[in-house]
């Protein structure tokens, strides 16, 4: 690919942002559940139980790695072709459910601002998804460029919010809790899935690893830089508007809007409202960049239909997979959030588990790593970083499903992937073993 149409260093900043945070929009729902004390305190954790580590493990295989495809090629590598193929396929389960809810948030936030029907939101979140695929197909540095512009639009109200509250800051006090009859277990349950939720998607970038600029060297940068924005991006809006009897309670999407509007004015809340919209556009628009690469790459791997590995030369692109991308998720519109969310991250949670195995099969295998970045502190680092978000997997799962028949549903569609694989495989023939994609180690 030519320079000219690589993701830059502060681009794939900001798009690193949106693919994982985006803002504060979506936590709110976390605080109602478990209440602020309880949200602060699992803002806190997991950043240093799942983002630190899969940051870090993101970081070490694309300065190995730094190609098209990114974890889909680490699994396989380390794993095995059906490993790999498992990993694309909860990938494509969790995005699925996932990236879907942004749309429709969409529509709920510019209802906030204007009235409009449930018909005319549909209509507005469908017309978010082709517009997003429309930016897409204009390539890799289009969609940089303006993941820049949404993310200072999406950030300046709650500067200016964070801003307005500082004298509360100056003597703030920890929450009081806002107990809501499900008892400690039950809070857990329901608020840990929505805080992973928005501190998870660390490694997704590295699918798109061939066309971001000095991938081995920007990729790290990037997270050191992203992790902190992300945590505080949550920390200080929920420290501030939790502030007082009337900030802890009551917590559901779209209270941030409703908060601002104590703090400061009406106007702040419009402000908060239009930031909420234009999140939700820059998050969608930034996971289809991401996404749209996955069916593209499991065609040149011939598990689907070869027409999607296509690339329209004048833009490199892999216009196809766009185009089926959004016909999806046009499908999908309709689904909820908070079971969804939990879903959501049980698929994801079993899809790094895959990387964390490969993170060592691949230390095992290219122990060599002269000039590029790897966890340091020896093994005992590595096997910590690798089973730090595993230990906060089960613990989700554990929790979140309050009976067996979500857990059961999960785990049905996470095992399915074996007959999934077969059909796909017999149909389209799957990778060749005996010339199959070669990699070899940086020297």
């Amino acid at each position: 690919m030519s320079s000219q149409r690589r993701l830059t260093f502060l681009p794939l900043i900001c798009v690193m942002y949106l693919v994982v945070s985006g803002g504060p929009y979506g936590v709110e729902d976390a605080v109602g559940i478990a209440g602020p004390r309880m949200a602060l305190l699992l803002c806190l954790l997991v950043p240093i139980t799942l983002s630190i580590p899969t940051a870090l493990m993101a970081a070490e295989l694309t300065a190995l790695m730094p190609m098209e495809g990114g974890f889909y090629f680490w699994v396989k590598q380390a794993l095995g072709p059906f490993a790999g193929f498992v990993e694309a396929y909860l990938t494509l389960l969790y995005t699925a459910v996932d990236t879907a809810i942004y749309p429709v948030l969409f529509g709920t936030y510019i209802a906030s601002l204007l009235t409009v029907s449930p018909a005319a939101q549909m209509l507005l979140a469908i017309i978010l998804v082709w517009l997003s695929g429309l930016l897409n197909a204009a390539g890799v540095r289009l969609v940089g460029k303006t993941s820049m512009l949404w993310v200072a639009a999406l950030v300046a109200p709650f500067v200016v919010l964070v801003a307005l509250g500082l004298p509360s800051l100056s003597h703030w006090h920890v929450p009081a809790g806002t107990p809501s009859g499900h008892g400690l277990m039950g809070e857990l349950g329901g608020a840990l899935p929505v805080i992973i939720w928005n501190f998870c998607g660390w490694e997704n970038l590295s699918v798109i690893a061939a066309e971001i600029e000095d991938p081995q060297r920007n990729y790290l940068r990037a997270v050191a830089i992203t992790v902190p924005a992300v945590a505080l991006s949550y920390l200080l809006p929920i420290a501030v508007c939790s502030q007082g009897a009337a900030g802890a309670l009551g917590w559901h999407t779209g209270s941030f809007v409703a908060e601002s509007v104590r703090i400061g004015g009406h106007w702040l809340s419009i402000a908060v409202a239009i930031g909420g919209a234009l999140s939700c556009f820059a998050i969608f628009e930034a996971a289809l960049l991401w996404l749209s690469r996955l069916p593209f790459v499991l065609a040149r791997e011939n598990y689907l239909p070869p027409g999607l590995a296509r690339v329209w030369t004048t833009r490199d692109v892999p216009g196809r997979s766009i185009i089926a991308c959004c016909a999806i998720f046009t499908l999908l519109i309709p689904l909820g959030f908070i079971t969804l969310v939990t879903f959501d991250v049980f698929f994801y949670m079993a899809a790094l588990m895959l990387e964390m195995l490969a993170l060592i099969r691949l230390r095992r295998l290219y122990p060599d790593r002269k000039g590029l970045f790897t966890i340091g502190r020896g093994r005992p680092t590595l096997y910590l970083v690798a089973l730090a978000p595993l230990i906060v997997w089960f613990a989700t799962f554990s929790l979140a499903f309050s009976g067996p028949i979500g857990l059961i549903i999960a785990s049905i569609l996470a095992v399915s992937g074996w007959p999934v694989y077969s059909i796909l495989r017999w149909r389209y023939g799957g990778p060749e073993i005996s010339a199959g994609r070669a990699f070899t180690a940086p020297l």
